[in-house]
């Protein structure tokens, strides 16, 4: 058996719907790039544990007795899996084009100081969908949770989704964790993921401690995959999901300050 050189980290919460393509997407790259897979099923209803282990033997499934947020899920599959090189972190409504590993490892190969690299996103409809962004400031913020940006965006909210910013191999401030790869070395350097946040901002936490530690956050375009989110907080905000978007900003902000535009 070849070494991998990634472990892809997976967390479930009754996605068999969805988890059947990701892992066909998955295990159906040409991709030269050795890889593990650990399933964290996350209190899944829907037998797909049993589904996985079935189909997929080689994959490592742990169960939770208990439902928890996605950074203890992840910071759990990273100590369970094997001390790769890198890390992928893989939403299970993510389908994964020819190329995906294989870029992304060439990218963080050559670039030594790159802690973490996110593909471009596509929808199901082969449009862009945007996955890196700008460090937020209360203001644009406020916009997007009111959902005035529709009618007014201004320079903070543009800049934060940045606007008219061709999708080049750039570094940016911050990327989603529907897809990322991270460097290990970063990880032990900087720690995991923040367990306080339960669901969303964990990832945005994790790229603003990586880039105040030195490190940096890259966009790779040549790696490609496609992400069938839902973005239940953005389009629901008094929804369950909306209102762990707002917990999760208090946090940031009371973590770090209002004013996080530039990285100390």
């Amino acid at each position: 058996m070849t070494t991998p050189r990634v472990s892809v980290i997976i967390v479930s919460h009754s996605h068999r719907t969805v988890i059947e393509k990701c892992l066909g997407s998955l295990h159906a790259l040409p991709d030269r790039t050795s890889f593990e897979v650990t399933l964290i099923d996350n209190t899944c209803a829907d037998g797909t544990a049993e589904w996985t282990e079935r189909h997929y033997p080689r994959v490592s499934v742990r169960r939770n007795a208990f439902r928890q947020g996605f950074a203890a899920n992840v910071n759990a599959g990273v100590r369970q899996s094997t001390r790769t090189p890198y890390v992928l972190l893989l939403n299970p409504d993510v389908i994964c084009l020819p190329g995906l590993l294989d870029e992304l490892v060439e990218f963080l190969d050559t670039h030594s100081r790159a802690a973490i690299a996110a593909p471009q996103l596509y929808d199901p409809d082969g449009s862009h969908q945007a996955n890196v962004r700008r460090f937020p400031t209360p203001t644009a913020l406020a916009l997007r949770v009111l959902r005035m940006d529709g009618l007014w965006k201004g320079h903070a909210v543009r800049r934060y989704l940045m606007e008219g910013e061709y999708p080049v191999s750039t570094e940016v401030d911050w990327v989603t964790g529907a897809v990322l790869m991270a460097r290990r070395k970063a990880m032990d350097a900087v720690g995991s993921l923040d367990e306080s946040y339960f669901l969303y901002w964990e990832d945005l936490d994790w790229c603003y401690r990586m880039r105040r530690s030195g490190w940096s956050v890259h966009r790779v375009p040549e790696a490609r995959a496609i992400h069938m989110h839902a973005r239940a907080g953005v389009r629901r905000p008094f929804s369950r999901a909306g209102r762990s978007q707002l917990a999760g900003a208090v946090r940031f902000f009371r973590k770090y300050g209002w004013n996080v535009g530039k990285v100390a």
